[in-house]
């Protein structure tokens, strides 16, 4: 059963990939989709036999290598962890499928785009479920693989291209760092399966600058990976690719790796305080960083990846207060509601005829009623608002860094960015489906909402966005006891929340009285600050990658490969070849005296040798 679990998903790709053409559209459509839906009942019978029950499964496969002090084994490794991030890959991954197969319906490339989803789906299984550090890593550079094709799916737009590579590039920086602390924990412990090195980090005060440093490179993964501040302009510009990619990226699959890997490997964490300040630090900052950003976007889908940079900074920041079960907790809501929010966004996209920019929208919850009830019943989970999903993790996390009494600086940015993601909920969906309708008038019309394979999903992620929290307390949480304060520091999120989220109604009902008043010169920079993402890109362009161009096209370039690797390599060994074998032939002149001297004079020297 458990074998399946990885089999089915890496059968729906290869089936997909090598044979759509055989199985036709509809067939591709149906094997992927019910191939996903066996491994998602499969995860809900893993889920019971490991979390409900109690147990622990870990097995053994095969041996991979053994190099000398160098072993790995190919193991699968089953508990808590691992069990409630495989429901929401595979639920997640199951609804994406269903709605892709009405949402990417009349597309050429469908079955090439079912097995992409397929394979994205497989290597995060293989991350998720690895008892190892090497195998980890091939799941992480899968997702990564996947995510590059997914985005570029659209090959022939500009725009896709370049999002791709940036999504690759960027987080082949993170690569690099985790790869780096995989080998440091290895020259260290002289092993990389989790059990071998989480005993060994108990005694690592021997070795703790290089504990330390494994720790920071290992962090570096998790900011590229999870898209944290410094490296996070990829996820933004990620959402060139379909609609169904962005709610797999964001939701399930790539994004949740990092927090993934700091929950797995929080035994070598927990021997680093330092590292901890610093993912404190690091998600503090990302989520009201990127909150700041969501507030002046104008596409729809960017708005909803900004909110999944911040929730993911709350997730990280909790990590740095060892709070790893509320980490996994919000981890798995948080995929519920964005998946919601992404599908809904996907519907009323569609609808549209691929219209992305909120101002162009308005008075869709008449043409749209059930897509305005999912981006509603999203952007209050998001909120956080009681008894919702978001609110059993959400505010739990602002609790729990409360009750820490130290590093208060996380505290206050967690509820400022709790406010602020409110405004821009609330922004979205007045502008959506509020505002009177500035687009097309012949679209508006013709608009209604999508097939029961699109309108499926957002139903079962409805019902997870209102009960899912409430559900799985009980099962995700472990032994969490409940945190004594005040009864205003604990409505103090929700006090937030209504606030942020009242300013912006009232601030758009009286858009026209307070527009021209807004038009001074400070307020338009800031606009313009924040609608340009503080300006990161343009930044790391000028002050990084521009020297970096110029040192390659002087130095690497024009130097080393055009001069000095060039007269090295293929110039002087022609020329040293030609020349040698030029004096060569005059001993091959077909003259028979020559012959025979070479011959007497081979003689000679075997005889006299001997």
């Amino acid at each position: 059963m458990y074998l399946m679990i990885l089999i089915l998903p890496l059968l729906s790709f290869l089936t997909c990939s090598l044979f759509g053409r055989k199985i036709g559209y509809e067939g591709s459509k149906l094997l992927s989709t019910t191939f996903i839906l066996i491994t998602l009942i499969l995860s809900f019978f893993c889920f019971y036999e490991v979390v409900i029950n109690q147990s622990f499964i870990y097995f053994n496969l095969w041996s991979w290598f053994n190099i000398g002090i160098l072993n790995n084994q190919i193991n699968l490794n089953f508990d808590y962890i691992v069990c409630s991030m495989l429901i929401l890959i595979n639920l997640v991954s199951c609804l994406v499928h269903l709605y892709s197969t009405s949402y990417i319906n009349g597309d050429p490339h469908l079955p090439r785009f079912m097995s992409y989803l397929s394979l994205f789906t497989f290597f995060m299984i293989i991350l998720v479920t690895s008892g190892n550090l090497i195998q980890l890593f091939i799941g992480w550079e899968g997702v990564g693989l996947c995510s590059y094709l997914l985005i570029n799916f659209w090959f022939t737009r500009i725009q896709a291209n370049k999002a791709g590579i940036k999504a690759m590039i960027v987080n082949k920086i993170g690569d690099i760092g985790l790869l780096l602390g995989i080998i440091f924990l290895w020259n260290i412990f002289g092993g990389i399966d989790y059990f071998s090195i989480f005993s060994l980090s108990y005694y690592s005060f021997y070795y703790e600058i290089f504990l330390n440093w494994c720790s920071f490179l290992l962090l570096i993964g998790v900011i590229g990976k999870s898209a944290q501040i410094g490296l996070h302009t990829w996820l933004p510009d990620a959402m060139e690719g379909p609609t169904p990619v962005s709610a797999l990226i964001h939701a399930a699959t790539m994004v949740t790796a990092g927090v993934f890997l700091i929950i797995r490997i929080s035994p070598i964490f927990e021997n680093t305080p330092f590292i901890l300040l610093l993912i404190v630090l690091v998600g503090s900052f990302t989520a009201f960083f990127t909150s700041t950003i969501g507030l002046t976007q104008n596409d729809l889908k960017k708005v909803i990846a900004y909110s999944t940079c911040s929730q993911l900074g709350y997730m990280v920041m909790i990590c740095g207060f060892s709070q790893y079960n509320s980490g996994l907790f919000h981890l798995v809501n948080h995929g519920f509601f964005k998946a919601l929010l992404f599908l809904s966004a996907g519907s009323i996209i569609h609808a549209l005829s691929d219209e992305q920019d909120i101002r162009r929208m308005g008075m869709m919850r008449n043409i749209l009623p059930f897509s305005y009830i999912c981006i509603f019943i999203g952007s209050i989970s998001l909120m956080g608002l009681p008894f919702l999903t978001g609110f059993y993790s959400k505010d739990l996390i602002l609790e729990l860094i409360y009750g820490e009494h130290y590093l208060s600086f996380a505290l206050w940015l967690g509820l400022l960015a709790a406010s602020i993601t409110a405004f821009y909920s609330f922004r979205l969906i007045y502008f959506s489906f509020f505002h009177f309708h500035q687009g097309s008038k012949n679209i508006y019309q013709n608009s209604h909402e999508g097939e029961w394979n699109l309108t499926l999903p957002l139903f079962l992620l409805l019902i997870l966005s209102i009960l899912g929290g409430y559900l799985l307390q009980f099962q995700v949480l472990k032994d969490e006891l409940p945190i004594i304060i005040l009864n205003f520091n604990k409505f103090l999120p929700l006090f937030l929340s209504l606030g942020g989220a009242l300013l912006s109604l009232t601030l758009g009902y009286f858009l026209v009285n307070w527009w021209k008043k807004s038009l001074n010169n400070f307020i338009m920079r800031l606009y313009s600050l924040t609608n340009g993402a503080w300006y990161f890109d343009s930044v790391i362009n000028h002050y990084v990658i521009k020297p970096l161009f110029s040192l390659g096209f002087v130095i690497t370039y024009k130097l080393l490969d055009n001069q000095l690797l060039e007269f090295l390599g293929p110039t002087k060994t022609l020329s040293f070849l030609s020349n040698k074998s030029n004096k060569l032939s005059y001993l091959h002149l077909g003259k028979i005296s020559v012959y025979a001297l070479l011959f007497i004079i081979f003689v000679s020297c075997f005889i006299f040798k001997f």
